[in-house]
């Protein structure tokens, strides 16, 4: 029988004051780049550090990390994206990026994941979440703070459908990688946090 909570991790961060945090320019913030696939052939999306301030540009490292968040989304390097880009994942789009640190150094190596739908595979039986569902978003979310996976959502997706998703019907929309590919997104800017640690990780 599946554990599911055993295979597979969230996608995040380490809260640290020299993480980078992408911060979308005034066309890119125009487009619906978190949910739709963009037309082939575009300029790429365009990020700054949002971060940064003439302050603490110190704090940042030159050379930026091989994952850059955008709240709960990433944007990933092109080692990552050859590797992901070999795998079919459905409702993903990889859309290229142009990263602008704070130094104004142009990094146009990188690669936005979009995910155009969303895997609701929580289970509110055994989750830990806020009762009151949120509305406004175009769909209904509940804020959730410690997960575990609905096993007969996942029964019914081949593994080749579910090793990489976004997480349906919650305000924080995390990613999630199966333990088959999660090597993957062992690189620096991110954690991998097994699904049975996350409200330990983040509600202490």
């Amino acid at each position: 029988m599946n554990n599911y909570d055993s295979e597979y991790y969230f996608i995040s961060y380490k809260s640290t004051e020299s993480r980078p945090i992408l911060a979308a320019d005034a066309d890119t913030a125009t487009l619906a780049y978190t949910s739709e696939a963009l037309p082939l052939g575009g300029r790429p999306l365009k990020f700054h550090n949002g971060a940064a301030t003439s302050k603490n540009k110190h704090l940042f490292s030159k050379k930026p990390p091989e994952i850059i968040f955008h709240g709960s989304d990433i944007a990933v390097e092109n080692e990552i994206y050859e590797k992901l880009s070999s795998i079919e994942i459905p409702n993903l789009v990889l859309q290229p990026a142009i990263y602008i640190d704070h130094n104004d150094v142009w990094h146009e190596n990188y690669w936005f994941l979009t995910f155009t739908k969303k895997l609701d595979c929580w289970d509110r039986d055994k989750s830990l979440y806020a009762p009151d569902p949120l509305t406004g978003f175009g769909d209904i979310r509940y804020e959730v703070i410690s997960y575990h996976l609905k096993k007969s959502v996942l029964d019914l997706i081949p593994i080749s459908e579910r090793k990489l998703f976004k997480m349906g019907a919650t305000t924080e929309g995390w990613l999630l990688v199966h333990k088959s590919i999660a090597g993957l997104f062992k690189k620096t800017g991110a954690e991998l946090v097994p699904v049975k640690e996350f409200g330990t990780t983040f509600f202490p």
